[in-house]
C-alpha cells in the first residue's frame, strides 16, 4: 500500500521548527529596530545642533540649547540660559522611546570628560563653532543603547557615538 501525504508528527515537527525560527527572527528585528532607532536620534541630535549652531552665528547672537521637561524635545532659545525662554529659534523633538539622558545619569565618551548635558549656550565666534566642548546624551527605551552627540574642543564640528553596551565601549561614527 502506497501512502501519500504527510503524518500528524512530520506536520508537527514542521510547525515546531518554523515557530522556533521566527521567534529567532523576531528578537533580532527587534535589535535591529532598536539600532537603527539610535542610530536616528544621535544624526537628529548631531544635525540640530549644527543648524543652531549656524543659526547663532547667522544671527550673531547667542542662543541657549536646552532639553525641555519632557526629555524628549531639544529647543533652541534666543538669548543666554539664565534669560527667559521667550523666543524659540529651532526645535526638535524625538519618538518615544528615545529620551535624553539627565547629567546625573550620563558621562560623556572618554574624549570628554564631562557629564552629559541638559543646556549648553551658543555663542557665535568668528571661525570657530560656537558650540562648547561636551555631550547630549540619549537612550533608546530601557535598552542598553545609548548614543552621545559630541563636540570636542579640538574639531569644529559634532560627530556622534554609539554605544551598544550601556555605554562600556563606543563607535565613532
Amino acid at each position: 500500500m502506497r501512502k501519500e501525504g504527510f503524518t500528524l508528527v512530520e506536520a508537527l515537527v514542521v510547525v515546531t521548527v518554523m515557530g522556533i525560527l521566527s521567534g529567532i527572527g523576531v528578537a533580532s528585528l527587534r535589535g535591529a529596530i532598536a539600532n537603527s532607532r539610535i542610530k536616528d536620534a544621535a544624526i537628529n541630535v548631531t544635525a540640530f545642533m549644527e543648524r543652531a549652531a549656524n543659526t547663532a552665528t547667522r544671527m550673531n547672537t547667542t542662543l541657549c540649547v536646552k532639553v525641555e521637561s519632557d526629555n524628549r524635545t531639544l529647543k533652541a532659545y534666543k538669548g543666554e540660559c539664565t534669560g527667559s525662554e521667550d523666543e524659540v529659534v529651532e526645535q526638535m523633538s524625538m519618538d518615544p522611546p528615545n529620551k535624553f539622558l539627565p547629567s546625573s545619569e550620563g558621562t560623556c565618551p572618554d574624549d570628554v570628560n564631562r557629564y552629559a548635558q541638559n543646556k549648553v549656550e551658543l555663542v557665535p565666534k568668528i571661525g570657530v563653532s560656537p558650540i562648547p566642548e561636551g555631550c547630549f546624551m540619549v537612550r533608546y527605551g530601557g535598552a542598553d543603547r545609548l548614543m552621545a552627540s559630541v563636540k570636542v574642543q579640538t574639531k569644529f564640528s559634532m560627530s556622534y557615538k554609539l554605544s551598544y553596551n550601556s555605554g562600556s565601549s563606543w563607535e565613532t561614527r
